[in-house]
């Protein structure tokens, strides 16, 4: 309150006491003058009060008595008119007093705008900054050099290598690596899969002139006439071809590669390895589970030995035989039935007793000798994979298929031949965690490159690509089909709510996250996990820099809070600070015709730090009626029209969404902002997780024996629901291109279970569990009514029925439980007067 205002309102506190000596006054004067009165004609003269009984006149009373009543009635008058003025003044008090109120409202939502505005000009003059002192474009680069191999002389297939035998002039590291197929003619159904797949690549290009490698596809020893081929240029550079049958393929002699099953001469580092696929594609229905890990037996090989050996490979047969004697090793070396073979060969069994000893096999020896054929060799890891048993390779005559693409090591167990002895011994020191990691890590490059000619041909691509240091091509976004546009406006209303006066963080223009600055170091550090025919915008294994680097020439993007100095309350709020430079993030909301509520999730929006955009996925059908109005926020809010009703489009990974980090929500989720980013700062720590608030866990149901869902609450958790969650934008396009999709299928059949799906997703990828934040561990919509799912049992049903499902798909159940929660560093801690919690109420 004001001086001013606090003098203006000093003598109105004193009215009622001086109303109430007003009264006091007058009822002195009226008992002084009922002694003497005035009389009306003559004032001069008084008559006395007690002479009244005296007095014989009769109308000298009433004259009397009627003044008396006039004095009353201008009392009363008097006193009325006093009361008026009383109401009058209190009214007023009122008035000043709801005017101080709102004053005093408006001086703190203006200094909570004033304090705002300094954190966002604070912000903007860094982005500024940065902005000017960015790093400059790359330029594109310069033409190659011509072809340099042509001057070693090393030509004609004389041990090649890449430098001597590879012209590089003709495959920019800006080119895609374009490829190009000559005509297949033929009605061999392996030839069809393989030219088909090769085909589907993103790599094919119809400018045979602009080619980086040309690929010729022939199946067994046919005879080529390579010199007919268009582009050959009498010594095939840049060729490859690919020898899909079992036979050894006799090429002339030249500079083009050789990828094939059968090996008989091989240039490591140059030839091609191919495995053994299949022409009918394998999927999850014909593995075994990977469980349980301890099996009747522990090693165990199925094949005809030899009938001509050398000396030493007899040594080798009779330690294998001695190890025969042990009841968990079971070495079968005589076939009732066997293939063809050639008498210093190992010939394999063809009886069904192989599968079965595989299937019931912890490990499987495989001989990696020269009197095991090539074809053979590849059969084996092939039929030890998909039985779910860990190849142990004995020796290293044969280099693995895709070898310098695929980390065979995680999978497969080699030992050189002298070691055969301590098989039994080494294997049973083998913990069951590694087992297990062996055997996912199979399951995992079965699925990838082996499962069917499609992935085998990417494979094959791929690893050439790789050998030249070539970066794939971009990932694809979701096509999107946007509601409004500028064609089509969006019709906004204006919305304020309020959402407290706790400052969280600027309000700032919407900026994307950088994208694609590892195109290189991305692949040459290669991790099984990238998709490998793709190159990722992002990925949540990106690495940063040390705290210290941004005070040593490289601060670009980070905002340390107060500077680096550190700090509580308004300095935490006004700055991201943590490990990574600064970003905003994207919610993704999944409707269908819950319209209004929508619109009051929209509106809470509004004034929200660190948000990027609003994209709503419209799943109905229909498209959203013309006259519907969407709330106006400090963001962008894009609608997106789904192509069909599914819960998958949920993770559909649209080019709108422009940041690493979703916050995927229902449309009656409702959190507070300072709950969405402290959200927001906990998955910035854990960018590789599933960060946010409904918990649940799988429980084992003790009577049918099998893995249900549960909502209950429990000091362990599995899952965090996307209905609420923060994750990374990476898992949408894991989700939604590399993710069986015998499970998206499920998720549509079901109308349910989408959640489920991402957690088992993540954990599968990171072997991680997800990441709770605050107390809350359910959300209840009030005004949802019935239409709510968790009110249905069927709801809980199927998602039993997914989990169980799920699992049979991945071949083990990858969820992983936690008893870990996050709040705040300061949260229920006492801190002194002179400071702040990090967050209010979190």
């Amino acid at each position: 309150m004001t001086r001013q205002q606090r003098i203006f309102l000093r003598p109105l506190r004193c009215l009622p006491f001086f109303l109430f000596g007003t009264c006091i006054v007058i009822i002195c004067i009226f008992t002084l003058t009922s002694k003497r009165l005035p009389v009306k004609d003559d004032p001069s003269v008084e008559i006395d009060i007690n002479a009244f009984n005296d007095l014989a006149n009769k109308d000298a009373f009433l004259r009397h008595a009627d003044d008396m009543h006039r004095l009353r009635k201008s009392i009363i008058n008097e006193l009325s008119q006093l009361e008026q003025k009383r109401n009058k003044l209190k009214a007023t008090v009122q008035t000043l007093e709801d005017s101080h109120k709102d004053l005093s409202t408006q001086l703190k939502d203006m200094e909570h705008e004033l304090s705002q505005i300094k954190v966002d000009v604070k912000n903007m003059i860094l982005t500024k900054k940065e902005i000017f002192s960015e790093y400059s474009s790359v330029p594109l680069p310069l033409p190659m050099l011509s072809d340099l191999s042509a001057s070693t002389g090393t030509h004609m297939n004389l041990n090649c290598d890449l430098n001597s035998c590879f012209d590089y002039s003709r495959c920019s590291v800006i080119s895609g690596f374009p490829i190009y197929l000559y005509p297949t003619y033929t009605d061999d159904n392996l030839l069809i899969a393989w030219k088909s797949a090769i085909e589907n690549s993103n790599h094919i290009t119809n400018k045979p002139e602009s080619a980086c490698m040309y690929f010729l596809l022939v199946k067994d020893d046919t005879k080529i006439n390579t010199q007919s081929l268009e582009y050959w240029k009498g010594d095939g550079r840049n060729h490859i071809i690919i020898n899909v049958g079992l036979s050894s393929l006799t090429s002339p002699k030249s500079r083009a590669m050789v990828a094939q099953t059968n090996r008989t001469k091989f240039d490591r580092g140059f030839d091609i390895f191919l495995p053994y696929v299949d022409v009918l594609p394998v999927d999850y229905k014909v593995l075994p589970l990977l469980l349980p890990l301890r099996k009747k037996i522990l090693l165990s090989f199925y094949g005809q030995s030899p009938t001509i050996l050398s000396e030493g490979e007899k040594e080798i047969l009779g330690a294998i035989n001695k190890l025969n004697s042990s009841d968990i090793i079971s070495f079968i070396t005589q076939c009732t039935a066997k293939s063809v073979c050639l008498p210093d060969q190992w010939c394999l069994c063809s009886d069904h007793h192989a599968v079965e000893s595989e299937r019931s096999s912890i490990f499987v020896m495989i001989p990696n000798c020269a009197n095991m054929p090539s074809y053979q060799f590849t059969y084996r890891i092939y039929r030890a994979l998909i039985n779910g048993a860990i190849p142990v390779l004995l020796g290293d005559f044969y280099q693995l298929p895709f070898s310098d693409f695929i980390s065979w090591e995680k999978a497969i167990v080699s030992f050189p031949l002298q070691r055969v002895t301590e098989l039994e011994y080494i294997l049973r020191n083998i913990l069951e965690s590694d087992i297990m990691s062996y055997k996912k890590h199979g399951r995992i490059i079965f699925n990838d490159y082996f499962s069917s000619v499609e992935k085998a041909a990417h494979a094959l691509i791929n690893t050439l690509r790789y050998r030249i240091n070539m970066p794939p091509p971009p990932v694809p976004e979701a096509v999107s089909t946007l509601v409004y546009d500028e064609h089509h406006p969006m019709q906004t209303f204006q919305s304020r709510v309020d959402n407290g006066n706790e400052i969280l963080g600027p309000i700032e223009a919407p900026f994307p996250s950088p994208s694609y600055q590892r195109n290189f170091t991305s692949f040459l550090q290669f991790s099984h996990w990238s998709h490998s025919s793709y190159i990722f915008p992002y990925t949540p294994w990106d690495p940063g820099l040390p705290t210290d680097a941004k005070y040593h020439g490289s601060p670009y993007g980070f905002r340390p809070i107060n500077g680096g100095a550190g700090g509580s309350g308004t300095e935490f709020s006004a700055s991201l600070g943590g490990n990574y430079p600064h970003e905003q993030f994207t919610i993704v909301i999944l409707t269908y015709d819950r319209s209004e509520l929508l619109q009051q999730q929209l509106a809470q929006f509004n004034g929200l730090p660190y948000l990027n955009k609003v994209v709503v996925i419209w799943n109905n059908p229909q498209y959203p009626p013309s006259t519907l109005k969407w709330p106006h926020i400090h963001v962008p809010i894009q609608v997106i029209k789904a192509e069909r009703n599914s819960l998958n489009n949920r993770f559909m990974p649209y080019k709108e969404i422009e940041t690493e980090a979703v916050l995927s929500m229902d449309d009656d989720m409702g959190l507070r902002h300072d709950e969405i980013i402290f959200a927001f700062r906990v998955w910035r720590e854990f960018r590789d997780r599933i960060v946010g608030f409904p918990g649940r866990y799988h429980a084992w149901n003790i009577h049918d024996e099998k893995w249900n869902y549960n909502s209950n609450h429990s000091c362990e958790l599995s899952m965090i629901l996307t209905g609420a969650a923060f994750f990374h934008k990476y898992y949408m396009y894991q989700y939604s291109y590399s993710m069986p999709q015998a499970i998206r299928d499920k998720v549509d059949e079901y109308m349910n279970c989408e959640d489920l799906a991402m957690n088992f997703l993540v954990s599968h990828i990171t072997g991680q569990p997800p990441v709770k934040t605050t107390s809350r561990w359910t959300f209840r919509c009030p005004t949802c009514g019935e239409a709510s799912l968790w009110i249905d049992e069927s709801h809980f049903n199927e998602r039993h029925k997914c989990i169980q499902f799920f699992i049979e798909v991945y071949g083990y159940l990858p969820l992983k439980y936690t008893q870990f929660r996050a709040d705040s560093v300061l949260f229920k801690t006492r801190v002194p007067e002179d400071k702040s919690k990090c967050f209010v109420f979190v």
